[in-house]
């Protein structure tokens, strides 16, 4: 895999990120979802749910000179992700990424709430938000993932170890999720974390905050406070975060709806007219709805 962009979103499925204490965590993320590639998502407990959406573990098996682009409507959260010979935390796009898949092997991802980027790197997500930085404290997590999963680089096993990364082992995944958990134990949630995570929850679940005013006025707060906190916490504005959660969820439609209006995916969304939606769509997305929903469809 070339670079991240999974971000918790993963082969087609529909509903909010997350899955808290066995509900089974969904996503929008991925805006071109394709069955040749297999997602697990995994559940967090509640004692880290503060800290992670859940665990996504990808595994596919591509023909020899195959490269399957996967597009990425990321969340707004770092991922941290292990794969056979690199292992990064990555902070979120502001715009539409791409992650290219190639050959037969897997990766292990965990995508972290708002919260939890400034809390692992002890940076602002200002500096975080578009990078990539070594996994935070992953000296021993990294390996134990690697040799859990079956072998460090597929190039370099044998094909009994490729069988075993490559397979569908859910105990082998049950081990994966236990050394994450271990990993994320050690670190704690701060009260502006807490904050961030209760904006960004809002935001994504209820489609009347259309406006920075509404989000600070839910909160109770001026919106330079909410401005400040959003560039501290999540790399971007509020403004970015209403934007994302819009288009995740009219990818999502023109997707799963092919028959639906643009207009009527406009005014659902709380855009002022179709003209304005598709203007945003497309500036992030690289082609108009209507073109989206046709190439979705094919």
């Amino acid at each position: 895999m070339d670079g991240t962009g999974f971000g918790g979103g993963d082969g087609g499925a529909t509903g909010e990120a997350g899955g808290v204490g066995g509900a089974a965590p969904q996503s929008k993320g991925v805006v071109r979802p394709d069955n040749r590639v297999d997602v697990r998502r995994l559940p967090v407990p509640h004692d880290v749910s503060a800290l992670a959406r859940h665990v996504w573990i990808p595994r596919w098996d591509l023909p020899a000179g195959e490269v399957l682009a996967q597009p990425v409507l990321e969340y707004p959260g770092t991922n941290v992700v292990i794969e056979p010979a690199v292992a990064a935390l990555y902070g979120p796009q502001r715009g539409l990424s791409t992650v290219d898949l190639r050959g037969r092997s897997w990766a292990v991802g965990v995508l972290l709430r708002p919260a939890a980027g400034t809390i692992l790197t002890c940076r602002s997500m200002a500096d975080i938000a578009g990078t990539v930085r070594e996994v935070p404290k992953g000296g021993r997590l990294v390996p134990a993932v690697r040799a859990a999963m079956g072998g460090r680089d597929p190039v370099d096993v044998d094909d009994a170890q490729v069988d075993g990364a490559a397979g569908d082992g859910t105990a082998v995944d049950d081990a994966v999720v236990a050394l994450i958990l271990d990993w994320l134990r050690q670190f704690t949630i701060d009260d502006e974390g807490l904050l961030i995570n209760a904006i960004v929850d809002d935001v994504e679940s209820d489609d009347k905050l259309i406006r920075v005013a509404d989000i600070a006025a839910r909160f109770s707060m001026d919106q330079r406070r909410l401005q400040r906190i959003c560039r501290r916490r999540i790399g971007y504005s509020p403004t970015w975060l209403i934007r994302r959660r819009r288009l995740q969820e009219a990818s999502a439609r023109l997707r799963d709806d092919p028959d639906s209006r643009l207009a009527d995916v406009a005014q659902e969304l709380g855009y002022s007219d179709q003209a304005h939606f598709a203007r945003d769509f497309a500036a992030v997305m690289g082609m108009p709805p209507g073109a989206y929903r046709a190439e979705a469809g094919r």
